[in-house]
């Protein structure tokens, strides 16, 4: 007989701001996060930016892109301007 004790779900967090997808599947994520100081609880932020997808003409599959297209650059720089200037609240 097992002893284990069940573990609560896992909480599914979502991000505060989300910009695009755009062509590709570029986007912006932002991140809230909370964070105990000694001034007492403060709020940081975090970014991230999702891959450049495409699909594997070999095997079909989608994958992640290990770098981006100067085409990409474009949409980069719009979400990561909006990511700024937007109210996330």
């Amino acid at each position: 007989m097992s002893t284990k004790t069940k573990r609560p779900p896992k909480e599914t967090r979502k991000p505060e701001l989300k910009v695009g997808p755009f062509q590709g599947g570029i986007g912006i994520c932002v991140w809230s996060n909370e964070i105990e100081t000694a001034e007492g609880p403060k709020t940081v932020r975090s970014v991230t930016i999702a891959p450049r997808r495409y699909k594997d003409p070999k095997t079909g599959e989608w994958r992640d892109a290990v770098s981006y297209r100067p085409s990409d650059l474009t949409c980069l720089i719009l979400a990561m301007d909006k990511s700024q200037t937007e109210d996330p609240s």
